[in-house]
Protein backbone atom coordinates (compact mmCIF):
# COMPACT_ATOMS: atom_id res chain seq x y z
CA UNK A 1 0.00 0.00 0.00
CA UNK A 2 1.24 3.82 -0.91
CA UNK A 3 1.96 6.10 1.72
CA UNK A 4 -0.75 8.25 0.00
CA UNK A 5 -3.34 5.53 -0.06
CA UNK A 6 -2.34 4.34 3.70
CA UNK A 7 -2.98 7.89 4.99
CA UNK A 8 -6.12 8.66 3.30
CA UNK A 9 -7.63 5.44 4.98
CA UNK A 10 -6.08 6.64 8.27
CA UNK A 11 -7.64 10.11 8.04
CA UNK A 12 -11.27 8.06 7.42
CA UNK A 13 -10.74 6.25 10.29
CA UNK A 14 -9.19 8.58 12.58
CA UNK A 15 -12.11 11.22 12.86
CA UNK A 16 -14.95 8.60 14.27
CA UNK A 17 -12.10 7.02 16.40
CA UNK A 18 -10.79 10.42 17.92
CA UNK A 19 -14.97 11.48 18.86
CA UNK A 20 -15.39 8.34 20.87
CA UNK A 21 -11.30 8.08 22.63
CA UNK A 22 -12.10 11.76 23.79
CA UNK A 23 -15.27 10.51 25.33
CA UNK A 24 -13.26 7.62 27.06
CA UNK A 25 -10.55 10.16 27.97
CA UNK A 26 -13.25 12.20 29.77
CA UNK A 27 -14.43 9.15 31.71
CA UNK A 28 -11.09 8.08 33.04
CA UNK A 29 -10.05 8.78 36.33
CA UNK A 30 -7.20 11.14 37.11
CA UNK A 31 -3.45 10.50 37.92
CA UNK A 32 -3.96 9.35 41.24
CA UNK A 33 -3.60 6.19 41.57
CA UNK A 34 -6.10 4.14 44.03
CA UNK A 35 -9.18 1.92 43.72
CA UNK A 36 -7.87 -0.87 42.03
CA UNK A 37 -10.79 -1.29 38.92
CA UNK A 38 -10.56 2.36 38.21
CA UNK A 39 -7.24 2.66 38.18
CA UNK A 40 -6.79 0.02 35.34
CA UNK A 41 -10.07 1.64 33.71
CA UNK A 42 -7.68 4.45 33.96
CA UNK A 43 -5.07 3.29 32.45
CA UNK A 44 -6.86 1.68 29.68
CA UNK A 45 -8.10 4.87 28.31
CA UNK A 46 -4.98 6.91 28.79
CA UNK A 47 -4.04 3.86 26.56
CA UNK A 48 -6.66 4.63 24.19
CA UNK A 49 -5.79 7.99 24.41
CA UNK A 50 -2.21 7.35 23.31
CA UNK A 51 -3.06 5.04 20.65
CA UNK A 52 -5.29 7.70 18.80
CA UNK A 53 -2.85 9.91 18.82
CA UNK A 54 -1.02 8.15 17.21
CA UNK A 55 -3.29 6.89 14.67
CA UNK A 56 -3.92 10.83 13.87
CA UNK A 57 -0.47 11.48 13.14
CA UNK A 58 0.42 8.21 11.72
CA UNK A 59 1.82 10.22 8.71
CA UNK A 60 5.71 9.10 9.81
CA UNK A 61 6.80 5.40 10.16
CA UNK A 62 9.56 3.41 8.87
CA UNK A 63 8.02 0.72 7.60
CA UNK A 64 5.10 -0.36 5.55
CA UNK A 65 4.57 -4.32 5.29
CA UNK A 66 0.99 -4.89 3.50
CA UNK A 67 -1.46 -2.79 5.16
CA UNK A 68 0.21 -2.36 7.99
CA UNK A 69 2.45 0.58 8.95
CA UNK A 70 5.61 -0.22 11.59
CA UNK A 71 7.34 2.56 13.41
CA UNK A 72 11.33 1.83 15.46
CA UNK A 73 13.05 3.67 17.70
CA UNK A 74 15.90 2.65 20.14
CA UNK A 75 17.43 4.34 23.37
CA UNK A 76 20.12 4.42 25.79
CA UNK A 77 20.25 5.14 29.05
CA UNK A 78 22.78 5.72 32.08
CA UNK A 79 22.18 6.66 35.65
CA UNK A 80 23.76 7.37 38.49
CA UNK A 81 21.96 6.44 41.95
CA UNK A 82 23.27 7.05 45.48
CA UNK A 83 21.19 4.05 47.02
CA UNK A 84 19.93 1.34 44.92
CA UNK A 85 18.85 -0.91 48.07
CA UNK A 86 17.02 2.40 49.25
CA UNK A 87 18.20 1.94 53.06
CA UNK A 88 19.21 4.11 55.70
CA UNK A 89 22.57 2.67 54.81
CA UNK A 90 23.25 3.87 50.74
CA UNK A 91 24.90 1.98 48.38
CA UNK A 92 25.48 3.54 45.09
CA UNK A 93 25.66 2.20 41.74
CA UNK A 94 26.26 3.18 37.48
CA UNK A 95 22.89 1.65 35.78
CA UNK A 96 23.05 1.42 31.78
CA UNK A 97 19.34 0.79 29.91
CA UNK A 98 19.25 0.10 26.43
CA UNK A 99 15.98 -0.28 24.77
CA UNK A 100 14.28 -0.78 21.47
CA UNK A 101 10.82 0.31 21.01
CA UNK A 102 8.60 -0.95 18.06
CA UNK A 103 4.81 0.01 16.86
CA UNK A 104 2.34 -1.11 14.31
CA UNK A 105 -0.72 -0.03 13.86
CA UNK A 106 -2.80 -1.85 11.21
CA UNK A 107 -6.34 -0.90 9.64
CA UNK A 108 -8.37 -3.93 9.57
CA UNK A 109 -11.11 -1.76 8.20
CA UNK A 110 -12.37 1.41 7.98
CA UNK A 111 -12.98 1.43 11.53
CA UNK A 112 -11.67 -1.70 13.00
CA UNK A 113 -8.21 -1.87 13.93
CA UNK A 114 -5.59 -3.78 15.72
CA UNK A 115 -2.77 -2.22 17.48
CA UNK A 116 0.72 -3.82 18.69
CA UNK A 117 3.31 -1.53 20.99
CA UNK A 118 6.60 -3.50 22.30
CA UNK A 119 9.23 -1.65 24.15
CA UNK A 120 11.94 -3.59 26.04
CA UNK A 121 15.31 -2.95 27.24
CA UNK A 122 18.09 -4.38 29.90
CA UNK A 123 19.32 -2.14 33.48
CA UNK A 124 22.68 -2.97 33.87
CA UNK A 125 24.08 -2.37 37.23
CA UNK A 126 28.15 -2.13 36.95
CA UNK A 127 28.51 -3.32 40.81
CA UNK A 128 25.48 -4.63 42.50
CA UNK A 129 24.84 -7.61 39.31
CA UNK A 130 21.67 -8.74 41.51
CA UNK A 131 19.66 -6.03 40.96
CA UNK A 132 20.00 -6.11 36.65
CA UNK A 133 16.41 -7.02 35.11
CA UNK A 134 14.65 -6.68 32.18
CA UNK A 135 11.94 -4.16 31.53
CA UNK A 136 9.24 -3.40 29.05
CA UNK A 137 8.55 0.65 28.63
CA UNK A 138 5.42 2.02 29.20
CA UNK A 139 2.49 1.21 26.83
CA UNK A 140 3.57 -2.36 25.97
CA UNK A 141 0.88 -4.45 24.77
CA UNK A 142 -2.04 -5.86 22.12
CA UNK A 143 -4.84 -3.77 21.40
CA UNK A 144 -7.98 -4.68 19.01
CA UNK A 145 -11.03 -1.72 18.59
CA UNK A 146 -13.97 -3.15 16.83
CA UNK A 147 -16.84 -0.37 16.28
CA UNK A 148 -20.52 -2.04 16.25
CA UNK A 149 -23.09 1.34 15.26
CA UNK A 150 -22.60 3.18 18.62
CA UNK A 151 -20.86 0.88 20.43
CA UNK A 152 -16.42 0.71 20.71
CA UNK A 153 -15.23 -2.55 21.94
CA UNK A 154 -11.94 -3.21 23.33
CA UNK A 155 -9.89 -6.23 23.14
CA UNK A 156 -6.82 -5.31 25.34
CA UNK A 157 -3.08 -6.96 26.97
CA UNK A 158 -1.13 -4.48 28.51
CA UNK A 159 2.24 -5.38 30.39
CA UNK A 160 4.18 -3.45 32.47
CA UNK A 161 7.37 -4.04 34.83
CA UNK A 162 8.00 -1.46 37.69
CA UNK A 163 11.08 -0.94 38.43
CA UNK A 164 11.91 1.98 40.86
CA UNK A 165 10.57 0.37 44.35
CA UNK A 166 9.51 4.13 45.46
CA UNK A 167 7.21 4.00 43.22
CA UNK A 168 5.01 0.92 44.92
CA UNK A 169 6.02 2.49 48.48
CA UNK A 170 5.36 0.78 51.72
CA UNK A 171 7.70 -1.90 51.05
CA UNK A 172 10.11 -3.21 54.03
CA UNK A 173 13.14 -4.94 54.79
CA UNK A 174 14.45 -7.37 52.05
CA UNK A 175 11.58 -6.54 49.52
CA UNK A 176 12.83 -3.44 49.23
CA UNK A 177 13.98 -3.74 45.81
CA UNK A 178 11.23 -5.21 44.50
CA UNK A 179 10.56 -5.63 40.75
CA UNK A 180 7.25 -6.73 39.59
CA UNK A 181 5.36 -7.67 36.19
CA UNK A 182 1.47 -6.60 36.02
CA UNK A 183 0.04 -7.88 32.92
CA UNK A 184 -3.82 -7.20 32.40
CA UNK A 185 -5.82 -8.97 30.00
CA UNK A 186 -9.83 -7.60 29.40
CA UNK A 187 -11.92 -5.71 27.33
CA UNK A 188 -14.12 -2.46 27.37
CA UNK A 189 -17.43 -0.98 25.94
CA UNK A 190 -18.32 2.61 25.07
CA UNK A 191 -21.60 3.20 23.84
CA UNK A 192 -21.83 7.00 22.93
CA UNK A 193 -24.95 8.02 22.69
CA UNK A 194 -23.87 12.12 22.35
CA UNK A 195 -25.31 13.56 25.11
CA UNK A 196 -24.89 10.16 27.24
CA UNK A 197 -21.80 8.18 27.17
CA UNK A 198 -21.49 4.56 29.31
CA UNK A 199 -18.57 2.43 29.59
CA UNK A 200 -17.79 -0.98 31.08
CA UNK A 201 -14.97 -2.71 31.65
CA UNK A 202 -13.87 -5.86 32.57
CA UNK A 203 -9.57 -7.15 33.36
CA UNK A 204 -7.60 -10.04 34.50
CA UNK A 205 -4.51 -8.96 35.98
CA UNK A 206 -1.78 -11.17 37.00
CA UNK A 207 0.85 -9.99 39.45
CA UNK A 208 4.23 -11.92 39.23
CA UNK A 209 7.51 -10.82 41.50
CA UNK A 210 10.63 -10.97 39.43
CA UNK A 211 13.25 -9.79 41.99
CA UNK A 212 15.09 -13.39 43.99
CA UNK A 213 15.47 -12.46 47.90
CA UNK A 214 12.08 -11.34 48.35
CA UNK A 215 11.90 -13.55 51.50
CA UNK A 216 8.87 -15.21 49.67
CA UNK A 217 6.86 -12.22 48.21
CA UNK A 218 3.80 -13.85 47.04
CA UNK A 219 2.55 -13.60 43.24
CA UNK A 220 -1.16 -12.35 42.55
CA UNK A 221 -3.94 -12.39 40.45
CA UNK A 222 -6.93 -10.25 40.37
CA UNK A 223 -10.63 -10.38 38.89
CA UNK A 224 -11.37 -5.98 38.22
CA UNK A 225 -14.93 -4.73 36.81
CA UNK A 226 -15.59 -1.02 36.27
CA UNK A 227 -18.68 1.11 35.60
CA UNK A 228 -19.16 4.47 34.34
CA UNK A 229 -22.35 6.21 32.86
CA UNK A 230 -21.88 10.08 32.07
CA UNK A 231 -24.20 13.41 30.70
CA UNK A 232 -23.05 15.79 29.10
CA UNK A 233 -25.06 18.72 30.33
CA UNK A 234 -22.91 21.61 28.28
CA UNK A 235 -20.67 21.02 25.70
CA UNK A 236 -18.21 21.78 28.00
CA UNK A 237 -19.30 20.48 31.25
CA UNK A 238 -20.07 16.18 31.61
CA UNK A 239 -21.05 14.71 35.00
CA UNK A 240 -21.78 10.87 35.68
CA UNK A 241 -21.52 8.04 38.35
CA UNK A 242 -19.19 5.78 38.62
CA UNK A 243 -18.18 2.03 40.35
CA UNK A 244 -15.51 -1.08 40.34
CA UNK A 245 -15.00 -4.09 42.61
CA UNK A 246 -11.97 -5.87 42.73
CA UNK A 247 -11.10 -9.29 43.88
CA UNK A 248 -7.51 -10.17 44.89
CA UNK A 249 -6.07 -13.43 45.71
CA UNK A 250 -2.24 -13.97 46.49
CA UNK A 251 -0.06 -17.44 46.39
CA UNK A 252 2.90 -19.00 47.83
CA UNK A 253 6.33 -18.71 45.88
CA UNK A 254 7.78 -20.58 48.31
CA UNK A 255 5.69 -23.15 50.59
CA UNK A 256 8.28 -23.22 53.63
CA UNK A 257 7.39 -19.69 54.18
CA UNK A 258 3.38 -18.57 55.73
CA UNK A 259 1.75 -16.36 53.42
CA UNK A 260 1.67 -12.48 54.90
CA UNK A 261 -0.78 -10.99 52.64
CA UNK A 262 -4.37 -12.10 52.78
CA UNK A 263 -6.69 -11.66 50.12
CA UNK A 264 -9.00 -9.21 49.83
CA UNK A 265 -12.38 -8.04 48.49
CA UNK A 266 -12.85 -3.91 47.64
CA UNK A 267 -15.32 -2.53 46.07
CA UNK A 268 -15.98 2.10 45.26
CA UNK A 269 -19.22 3.87 44.28
CA UNK A 270 -18.95 7.54 43.73
CA UNK A 271 -19.64 10.50 40.94
CA UNK A 272 -17.19 12.46 39.05
CA UNK A 273 -17.53 15.53 36.91
CA UNK A 274 -15.34 17.01 34.31
CA UNK A 275 -15.75 20.21 32.96
CA UNK A 276 -13.45 22.91 30.67
CA UNK A 277 -13.53 25.67 32.66
CA UNK A 278 -11.61 28.56 30.08
CA UNK A 279 -9.87 27.89 27.15
CA UNK A 280 -6.95 27.31 29.25
CA UNK A 281 -8.14 25.35 32.16
CA UNK A 282 -9.79 22.06 32.28
CA UNK A 283 -10.64 20.09 35.57
CA UNK A 284 -11.94 16.77 36.97
CA UNK A 285 -13.30 15.43 40.67
CA UNK A 286 -13.99 12.27 41.40
CA UNK A 287 -15.69 11.38 44.60
CA UNK A 288 -17.45 8.54 46.62
CA UNK A 289 -16.73 5.52 49.08
CA UNK A 290 -14.40 2.30 48.91
CA UNK A 291 -14.57 -0.57 51.31
CA UNK A 292 -11.55 -2.90 51.58
CA UNK A 293 -12.35 -6.05 53.50
CA UNK A 294 -9.50 -8.99 53.87
CA UNK A 295 -10.08 -12.61 54.50
CA UNK A 296 -8.85 -13.81 58.05
CA UNK A 297 -6.62 -16.82 56.11
CA UNK A 298 -3.12 -15.14 56.55
CA UNK A 299 -0.75 -15.60 59.06
CA UNK A 300 0.98 -13.08 61.56
CA UNK A 301 -1.60 -10.71 60.82
CA UNK A 302 -4.35 -8.56 62.40
CA UNK A 303 -6.98 -8.03 59.75
CA UNK A 304 -9.62 -5.93 59.94
CA UNK A 305 -12.28 -4.57 57.15
CA UNK A 306 -11.38 -0.60 55.95
CA UNK A 307 -13.89 1.82 54.58
CA UNK A 308 -14.24 5.60 53.67
CA UNK A 309 -14.70 8.60 51.64
CA UNK A 310 -12.26 8.85 48.13
CA UNK A 311 -11.45 11.89 46.43
CA UNK A 312 -9.41 12.79 43.30
CA UNK A 313 -8.85 15.96 41.37
CA UNK A 314 -6.97 16.63 38.85
CA UNK A 315 -6.50 20.26 37.13
CA UNK A 316 -5.08 21.27 33.29
CA UNK A 317 -3.53 24.74 33.52
CA UNK A 318 -2.24 26.48 30.44
CA UNK A 319 -0.79 29.63 31.84
CA UNK A 320 0.79 31.08 28.81
CA UNK A 321 3.03 30.21 26.09
CA UNK A 322 5.84 29.78 28.52
CA UNK A 323 4.27 27.24 31.61
CA UNK A 324 2.01 25.10 31.76
CA UNK A 325 1.00 22.42 34.60
CA UNK A 326 -0.79 19.50 35.59
CA UNK A 327 -1.96 19.48 39.45
CA UNK A 328 -3.36 15.90 40.60
CA UNK A 329 -4.29 15.40 44.44
CA UNK A 330 -6.78 12.68 46.63
CA UNK A 331 -7.44 10.21 49.17
CA UNK A 332 -7.40 6.58 48.17
CA UNK A 333 -6.94 2.53 49.22
CA UNK A 334 -4.79 1.48 47.03
CA UNK A 335 -4.49 -2.69 47.13
CA UNK A 336 -0.82 -2.52 46.42
CA UNK A 337 -0.02 -5.77 45.49
CA UNK A 338 3.44 -6.03 46.22
CA UNK A 339 3.26 -3.94 49.56
CA UNK A 340 0.62 -3.81 52.00
CA UNK A 341 -2.86 -2.57 51.45
CA UNK A 342 -2.46 1.28 52.56
CA UNK A 343 -4.61 4.12 52.36
CA UNK A 344 -2.87 7.27 51.93
CA UNK A 345 -3.49 11.59 50.79
CA UNK A 346 -0.99 12.30 47.81
CA UNK A 347 -0.62 15.46 45.75
CA UNK A 348 1.40 16.06 42.50
CA UNK A 349 2.64 19.17 40.40
CA UNK A 350 3.73 19.05 37.27
CA UNK A 351 4.90 22.22 35.73
CA UNK A 352 6.32 22.26 32.02
CA UNK A 353 8.55 25.29 30.97
CA UNK A 354 9.03 26.48 27.15
CA UNK A 355 11.96 29.11 27.71
CA UNK A 356 14.12 28.10 25.21
CA UNK A 357 13.59 27.28 21.84
CA UNK A 358 14.64 23.70 21.37
CA UNK A 359 14.83 22.79 24.74
CA UNK A 360 11.39 21.09 26.70
CA UNK A 361 12.04 21.66 30.66
CA UNK A 362 9.96 19.92 33.53
CA UNK A 363 10.49 19.87 37.05
CA UNK A 364 7.78 17.99 38.83
CA UNK A 365 7.06 17.21 42.31
CA UNK A 366 5.32 15.12 45.04
CA UNK A 367 4.02 14.02 48.60
CA UNK A 368 2.16 11.27 49.58
CA UNK A 369 1.44 9.97 53.10
CA UNK A 370 -0.05 6.61 53.95
CA UNK A 371 -1.03 4.13 56.61
CA UNK A 372 -1.51 0.51 56.41
CA UNK A 373 -4.67 -0.80 56.16
CA UNK A 374 -3.73 -3.70 58.65
CA UNK A 375 -1.15 -4.85 61.27
CA UNK A 376 1.34 -7.48 60.65
CA UNK A 377 4.24 -8.83 62.16
CA UNK A 378 5.83 -9.27 58.97
CA UNK A 379 5.69 -5.81 58.37
CA UNK A 380 5.99 -2.71 61.41
CA UNK A 381 6.02 0.15 58.88
CA UNK A 382 2.46 1.39 59.80
CA UNK A 383 2.83 5.10 58.43
CA UNK A 384 5.11 6.63 56.29
CA UNK A 385 5.72 10.13 53.95
CA UNK A 386 7.28 10.46 50.90
CA UNK A 387 8.41 13.21 49.08
CA UNK A 388 9.99 13.50 45.61
CA UNK A 389 11.18 16.14 43.08
CA UNK A 390 13.12 16.49 39.99
CA UNK A 391 14.17 18.16 36.81
CA UNK A 392 14.29 16.94 33.35
CA UNK A 393 15.62 18.74 30.44
CA UNK A 394 15.51 17.88 26.94
CA UNK A 395 16.69 18.81 23.52
CA UNK A 396 16.58 17.40 19.95
CA UNK A 397 20.01 17.01 18.91
CA UNK A 398 19.16 16.60 15.54
CA UNK A 399 16.12 15.33 12.92
CA UNK A 400 16.41 11.97 14.83
CA UNK A 401 18.11 11.81 17.88
CA UNK A 402 17.15 13.67 21.01
CA UNK A 403 19.22 14.15 24.69
CA UNK A 404 17.69 14.24 27.93
CA UNK A 405 19.52 14.57 31.27
CA UNK A 406 17.11 14.50 34.56
CA UNK A 407 17.68 14.44 38.45
CA UNK A 408 15.35 13.05 40.99
CA UNK A 409 15.24 13.26 44.71
CA UNK A 410 13.17 11.22 46.46
CA UNK A 411 12.77 11.15 50.43
CA UNK A 412 10.87 8.47 53.25
CA UNK A 413 10.31 8.40 56.38
CA UNK A 414 8.04 5.79 58.56
CA UNK A 415 7.50 4.95 61.85
CA UNK A 416 10.62 2.54 61.81
CA UNK A 417 14.10 4.61 61.80
CA UNK A 418 15.47 1.73 60.28
CA UNK A 419 13.59 1.97 56.99
CA UNK A 420 13.97 5.81 56.62
CA UNK A 421 16.33 6.33 53.54
CA UNK A 422 17.16 8.64 50.83
CA UNK A 423 17.89 8.53 46.94
CA UNK A 424 19.44 10.67 44.37
CA UNK A 425 19.43 10.32 40.66
CA UNK A 426 20.98 11.57 37.86
CA UNK A 427 20.12 10.07 34.41
CA UNK A 428 20.92 11.10 30.97
CA UNK A 429 19.27 9.50 27.82
CA UNK A 430 19.33 9.54 24.32
CA UNK A 431 16.53 8.50 21.80
CA UNK A 432 17.17 7.91 17.99
CA UNK A 433 14.31 7.21 15.87
CA UNK A 434 14.87 5.57 12.89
Amino acid sequence: MSCHKFNQLKSRAGFSSLLLAGASLLLAVNHVQGQEALRISMAGDLAASMRQQAMSSIGYYNLLLGPTAWKFSSGLGVSYNDNVRLQPKAESDVIFRPNLDTQMHWPVSLKNSFDVSLGAGYSAYVQHSDLSQFFLTPGTGLSFDVYLGDFKINLHDRATITQNTYENPGTSGNNRNLVSLENALGTSVLWDLDETVFNLGYDHVNYVALSSGQGGQPNAASENLSANAALRLRPELLVGLEAGGTLINYSRRDASIPLVVPGAVQWNAGFFGSAQITDYISARLDAGYTVYTPDNTATNLVTSGSSGLYFSLSLSHRVNQWVNYTLSAGRSTDLSAYGQAQSYYTVRVDPNWILFKKFSLSTPFWWREASLAYNSTAYQNQNYDQFGLGASLGRSLSQKLTGTISYQWIKETSDQANLNYTVNIVSLNFTYRF
